[in-house]
């Protein structure tokens, strides 16, 4: 045999050899995923057969019956914020029937609880045998079907290799669909633990908190020492934070979601510029690491003291207490702070009712201290999050 001949067949061999390995790690990657989901989904069920407790198992079963609707469902068609509220949602309602926003009825230190719990698993998928291989593709691959510009699905194709593309495309494909398909089902498992704990705690509340105690306390919550980022990104996060912070008008929830989000676009679209999609162009084993350093950096918020007594309120006490037209825009306090660099959430707060305070002597001490107390704790907590979300948006889209 010529040595042409020996050289070839050794490097079909190698080859080969790559492809079998290349997808024995998808397979057993890929069971170890698959077995352990199926082991928390059984373990779920048989925690609703076996309860007493009527709530519970109706709360058990409108999580089964989500998890099932998403098996059935085309992932393009899922809708992923929207079947998350919708669980919280009809879980709420179980527990409290009576309430006109039922979601609203969980206390503050029960999310950051339950949040650890699910960080906990989450790092139990991550530390799975072979795990890196299964989730190493980018999200993008999986819907590359949204991609309308023939030149982006070059692109996608050319990130692989021939031999992969020609022969073993379609069944890693596949496996692909499969473990995004059931890590969103177990997302579902997640949200439907975590409600049944936060909203079926029947503890009975603590007296009212008292906004002055917490004002009081309010310089002892320091900001949160940012991560560094490029100088771009650092622009984008500063100017989205300045658009919270600064603000003549009072936070929305809403709001601030749409910032998030803005924020993770726009640094998507600095690392991709040159996607359609750049917001997909993340691996799923770097995403599932980054959702759990989040949850780990929220987790700390436990830690302050000042936010102790915030913590065991429920959400409800803070959106249906007397709202006041706070008069951000005017005294002009916003000139003043913006000219002087005020950044910290804490100043704001004490400037801003020392302002209303010397300007509206006449009204309620205790409406105009919880109006500021929610004004300026609703926005530390969103620029917090900011930070956090600002951190690993960068870490993720950089790699």
């Amino acid at each position: 045999m010529a040595t042409f001949d020996i050289l070839l067949v050794l490097l079909l061999g190698v080859i080969v050899f790559g492809a079998i390995a290349s997808i024995a790690n998808y397979l057993i990657g890929g069971y170890r995923l698959l077995s352990w989901m199926k082991r928390q989904r059984d373990s779920f069920r048989i925690r609703g057969g076996t309860t007493t407790s009527e709530n519970e198992q109706r709360a058990i079963h409108e999580t089964l019956m989500a998890c099932d609707q998403l098996q059935k469902t085309d992932l393009k068609k899922w809708k992923f914020k929207l079947e998350t509220v919708s669980l919280i949602d009809k879980i709420s309602s179980i527990y409290h029937p009576n309430s006109p926003v039922s979601i609203e009825q969980a206390r503050l230190g029960d999310i950051l609880e339950v949040l650890q719990e699910a960080n906990q698993k989450i790092l139990h998928i991550i530390h799975l045998p072979r795990i890196n291989y299964v989730t190493r593709f980018r999200l993008i691959q999986v819907l590359e079907s949204f991609i309308t510009s023939s030149a982006e699905k070059n692109k996608v194709k050319k990130n692989t290799s021939e031999i992969k593309n020609l022969l073993l495309r379609p069944l890693f494909r596949k496996l692909q669909i499969m473990v995004v398909r059931s890590l969103l089902v177990q997302w579902l498992l997640l949200v439907g633990e975590a409600s049944l704990k936060v909203y079926g705690d029947n503890s009975i509340d603590e007296e009212d908190v008292e906004a002055e105690e917490i004002l009081a306390g309010w310089d002892c919550l320091h900001d949160e020492v940012e991560a560094p980022l490029s100088e771009n990104v650092q622009q984008i996060a500063e100017s989205m934070k300045k658009e919270i912070l600064f603000s003549t008008a009072s936070i929305s929830w809403k709001k601030a979601g749409e910032n998030y989000f803005s924020l993770v676009d726009q640094i998507a679209r600095h690392y991709h510029s040159e996607s359609t999609f750049p917001i997909y162009e993340v691996r799923v084993f770097d995403l599932l690491k980054s959702v759990s350093d989040f949850l780990e950096g929220i987790g700390r918020l436990t830690q302050k003291p000042v936010l102790s007594k915030i913590l065991k309120i429920r959400i409800t006490q803070l959106t249906q207490a007397k709202t006041m037209a706070l008069p951000l825009g005017e005294y002009r306090i916003f000139d003043w702070m913006s000219r002087y660099q005020v950044g910290r959430i804490a100043k704001w707060s004490h400037t801003l009712y020392r302002t209303l305070q010397k300007k509206q002597p006449g009204i309620l001490f205790r409406d105009v201290v919880f109006s500021v107390v929610k004004e300026g704790g609703k926005r530390w907590l969103v620029l917090y999050l900011h930070g956090k979300i600002a951190a690993e948006a960068n870490k993720l889209y950089s790699r």
